[in-house]
C-alpha cells in the first residue's frame, strides 16, 4: 500500500487530549450496538461547509441513545486549528463534546494511513458491534481529477496549505487502498456513505465489494450543502436504522431546493460480483470494440462532459440506461435482475434536476432510465480515458478487455 504519510510519524503525533470537565461518557472497552464516524476532508474548497455540518451532528447528538457512539474527525482551515477526533453525546439533556484526539501537526487528512490511524484508535478502543463510516470531501468517482495531478479513483481532498481557495496541489486517497485498509480492519464496515460527488459507480463499487456491506452514494454532483446531518445521524444510529431511513433523511431536505436536487442510491456490496458476471456477456455482445455504437441517448450524470475530449462523450453514463438502451426485453430483465439485488434503493428528489456546478446547469433526471449508479462505456475517441479505465478490476470483471477494449 502506498502511503504519502510516514506511520511510525502518525503514531508519535497523535496524542490523546483531555478537556478542562469531566464528561460522561460510555467508557472505553465497553461494546455498543452502532458506532458511526464521520470523516471530514475539508482542507480545501469546502471548509467553510464543515462548521454548518458539524453543527448539525451537534444538534443530532442530542437525540441519540447510550447504546450507540458517535465520532467526528474534522481537518479544516481553520488557522491554528489541528486535525481531531471528537465524541458527541447527550446526557440528561445535555450535550458533551469529547476531544479525543488531536495531532501536534497539521497531517494530510485524505492520505490513506491517516484514515487508518483513527479508525484503529477508535475500533480498538471503543469496541462496537457495527461500525458506519461517512466520508465527506470532494470526489471524483473512477475518474482522474482533470484539476490536479492526483491519481485515478480518488476521494478527497487536502491542499496542505490551509487555503481554502486552492484545491490545485493536493493529496488524494485512492479507492483501492481505501479497500485495502478497510478489509484490514478488525471490523467489517457496515455502511460506507460518501457525502462526495460522483462516487457511485459501479467501478468504485466493485473494487470495495469485499470491504464493506453497503455503500450509500450519489453518481452525480452534490450541493456543497451535502447532507443534513441532523436528520442523516440519527438515521444511522437508530436502534431500527436501514439503508432506506438514511437515503430517505437525506433526499428529504432537496425534495423542494430551487438549486436543485439529488440522485442518491445504496449498493449492497455483496452482490457486486454477480452483477458482473452478468454484465459480462452482454459487453461481450454489444460493446466490443468493434460495435459501432451511439451513446448520445443514453441518460448520463456529467452530460456533455467538460473538455474537448468529453464534448460528446460523458465519463459517467447511467449504467441501466446502457442496459436497457441495447439489451433485448428478455435480456434486460435477466440483467436487471442482478442488478436489482446489487442496487436495492434508488432515490431522487422531487424536483426532478441536479445541479452540475462542473457544467454550470441544471440538468433534468430522466427517472424512466436512471437507476442510481454510474459506469464509463470506452470509446475510440477516448483513448486517455480509456487507458485510465483499464487499470480498474471492474474493466477485467466485466469482459471489457475480452470485448476488445
Amino acid at each position: 500500500m502506498r502511503k504519502v504519510f510516514l506511520l511510525l510519524l502518525a503514531v508519535v503525533l497523535f496524542v490523546e487530549c483531555t478537556s478542562d470537565e469531566a464528561v460522561p461518557a460510555i467508557e472505553k472497552g465497553e461494546a455498543v450496538s452502532r458506532t458511526l464516524l464521520v470523516y471530514m476532508m475539508a482542507e480545501n474548497t469546502l471548509s467553510d461547509f464543515s462548521a454548518y455540518d458539524l453543527s448539525e451532528i451537534k444538534e443530532a447528538a442530542m437525540l441519540l441513545s447510550g447504546d450507540c457512539r458517535l465520532f467526528v474527525f474534522v481537518d479544516d482551515c481553520t488557522e491554528g486549528k489541528m486535525p481531531s477526533l471528537y465524541q458527541y453525546h447527550n446526557k440528561d439533556g445535555r450535550l458533551y463534546e469529547k476531544l479525543i484526539y488531536c495531532f501536534e501537526d497539521d497531517v494530510c487528512s485524505s492520505d490513506v494511513g491517516v484514515l487508518d490511524l483513527v479508525l484503529r484508535r477508535v475500533v480498538k478502543d471503543y469496541p462496537t458491534k457495527n461500525l458506519d463510516l461517512v466520508l465527506w470531501s470532494h470526489a471524483n468517482g473512477w475518474l482522474r481529477s482533470q484539476t490536479n495531478n492526483s491519481p485515478n479513483r480518488t476521494v478527497g481532498i487536502d491542499n496542505g496549505s490551509n487555503n481554502r481557495y486552492s484545491d490545485l496541489i493536493t493529496v488524494t486517497m485512492e479507492i483501492e487502498e481505501l479497500a485495502e485498509c478497510l478489509e484490514a480492519l478488525p471490523i467489517k464496515v457496515d455502511r460506507l456513505m460518501f457525502d462526495a460527488c460522483f462516487m457511485q459507480c459501479v467501478e468504485v463499487a466493485y473494487a470495495l465489494r469485499n470491504a464493506v456491506n453497503w455503500i450509500i452514494a450519489s453518481p452525480a454532483e452534490i450541493p456543497a450543502n451535502g447532507a443534513p446531518y441532523d436528520r442523516v445521524v440519527p438515521e444511522f444510529l437508530a436502534s431500527d436504522t436501514s439503508v432506506r431511513g438514511i437515503v430517505d433523511a437525506y433526499n428529504s431536505s432537496y425534495d423542494s431546493s430551487r438549486d436543485g436536487g439529488i440522485v442518491l442510491s445504496v449498493v449492497n456490496a455483496g452482490y457486486m460480483q454477480e452483477l458482473a458476471g452478468v454484465t459480462r456477456g452482454y459487453v461481450l455482445k454489444y460493446f466490443g470494440a468493434d460495435n459501432k455504437n451511439d451513446y448520445d441517448g443514453l441518460f448520463s450524470y456529467l452530460p456533455g462532459g467538460y473538455d474537448t475530449l468529453s464534448v460528446k462523450y460523458p465519463f459517467y453514463y447511467d449504467l441501466n440506461s446502457a442496459m436497457r438502451s441495447f439489451l433485448s426485453a428478455e435480456e434486460y430483465n435477466v440483467w436487471r435482475a442482478a442488478f436489482d439485488k446489487a442496487v436495492p434503493v434508488l432515490v431522487t428528489s422531487k424536483v426532478n434536476y441536479f445541479l452540475s456546478s462542473v457544467l454550470g446547469r441544471l440538468c433534468v433526471i430522466d427517472t424512466e432510465e436512471c437507476g442510481g449508479v454510474s459506469v464509463y462505456i470506452p470509446q475510440s475517441q477516448n483513448t486517455y480515458f480509456n487507458s485510465h479505465f483499464v487499470t480498474t478490476g471492474w474493466y477485467t470483471a466485466a469482459g471489457w478487455c475480452e470485448a476488445g477494449w
